[in-house]
């Protein structure tokens, strides 16, 4: 059930100036995701490179599932720390953040476990 709205009802403004977003903000965003994402892809590497150094190829295998858990942790981060900046501090950081992770995630992993796939083809791992 809706009511019509009274007559001389208007919302209320925000609370507080407009805060702007500067561009700076946001490049420094994305880099922090650039980087997030580098750090995870090497971690995920290095557990395949270290399982398949074993042996066991379910070892190998384990370094792709570090590499999965990764990537949600970093999603969960950036998800979580964007939204907070977003809301209480920084919005031009806080939309970096979740701009760079939504564009690092489509190149990084993609190239990163095409890189390991190779390597494990071709038995130099």
């Amino acid at each position: 059930m809706s009511f019509p709205p009274q007559p001389g009802w208007s919302a209320s403004p925000p609370p507080g100036p407009e805060r702007p977003i500067h561009t700076k903000r946001v490049f420094a965003g994305i880099g922090l995701a650039f980087l997030g994402q580098v750090v995870v892809i090497f971690i995920g590497v290095a557990a395949i490179v270290i399982g398949n150094q074993s042996g066991d190829s379910e070892n190998a295998l384990i370094g792709f599932y570090v590499e999965i858990l990764l990537q949600v942790l970093l999603f969960l981060a950036c998800l979580i720390v964007g939204i907070v900046w977003i809301a209480r501090r920084d919005r031009g950081l806080g939309l970096g953040l979740l701009i760079g992770w939504g564009v690092t995630v489509l190149v990084f992993p993609v190239a990163g476990i095409g890189v390991c796939l190779t390597l494990v083809n071709q038995g130099t791992l």
